[in-house]
């Protein structure tokens, strides 16, 4: 991934953030920052969770969230948690704990493959790659969205790992499937993990006071744990609360989904994701 981030300044820069001038003239100032990141996914199973896929009730085919749902469902959480939605802070805290979880159970699958491919006597075997690898276009508007991207590009790698020892003779059919099935199954209950967060606009005050915003949320997500009530504790990437802005946090344009539909995500809160 190559992250492209710069304001390009040129040897005209200060003229461009110079205070008014004697004729009268408004001070430019520099608009909100966006960013761009590209993606290079080489296996199917790293591409169907990008788009994710719908529910088939007619077949009991249960829906799978992708990326780019994901990214919009976390845009939701951080918004919710900087209007201080204190169910919003405790979802953007156990999204963080199941990305870390996530992470380090793509790390050991990868280290045992690479055990097995690092074992074959007198061979240096290449990863197996795609002659026509897919590159996504990604931009964002949170950390979240983007550890989610992180995560889906490690378990590519990943997944063309389990590939080569197959293909080379070192894993045999069942152990590739089984493999196959692990290697996924972290990112997809990642993807998941927001499904339970419902948003009320309820604030701290509306719980601590048993408003019936607050007494609704209690009954549809539970008893908050007094250290997230109290906003004591908080995710490490968690937005700062509406009126305590923090200028080392940039503020950032919404989510991209697919570039020839942006709209897309938002959009499908409800469970319908692309195929």
């Amino acid at each position: 991934m190559n992250d492209a981030m710069a304001d390009n300044p040129t040897s005209n820069d200060n003229s461009r953030t110079s205070p008014a001038s004697s004729s009268g003239g408004s001070p430019i100032e520099p608009g909100r920052l966006t960013n761009s990141v590209r993606m290079t996914i080489q296996t199917r199973v790293a591409q169907r969770l990008i788009h994710g896929r719908r529910s088939d009730p007619a077949s009991g085919t249960p829906a799978i969230v992708g990326l780019y749902r994901y990214a919009a469902m976390t845009r939701q959480l951080w918004t919710a948690a900087g209007n201080d939605d204190p169910y919003a802070d405790w979802w953007l805290l156990r999204v963080e704990q199941e990305t870390d979880a996530v992470r380090e159970q793509i790390q050991g699958l990868r280290q045992h493959i690479d055990r097995f491919l690092e074992g074959a006597p007198a061979m240096d075997i290449a990863l197996a790659h795609s002659l026509e690898p897919a590159v996504v276009e990604l931009t964002f508007g949170t950390p979240y969205a983007y550890q989610g991207a992180y995560l889906l590009a490690d378990l590519d790698e990943l997944v063309l790992a389990i590939m080569t020892g197959r293909f080379v003779g070192l894993l045999d059919r069942e152990t590739f499937e089984r493999h196959l099935e692990e290697s996924g199954r972290g990112v997809r209950r990642l993807f998941a993990t927001i499904q339970g967060y419902r948003h009320l606009a309820v604030t701290r005050d509306d719980v601590r006071q048993g408003a019936q915003k607050g007494q609704r949320a209690i009954e549809l997500m539970g008893e908050l744990p007094d250290e997230i009530l109290s906003g004591e504790l908080r995710a490490a990437h968690a937005p700062p609360l509406r009126g305590k802005a923090d200028a080392s946090v940039p503020e950032t344009a919404p989510e991209e989904t697919k570039p020839d539909n942006k709209d897309t995500a938002a959009e499908k809160l409800d469970g319908s994701e692309q195929e």
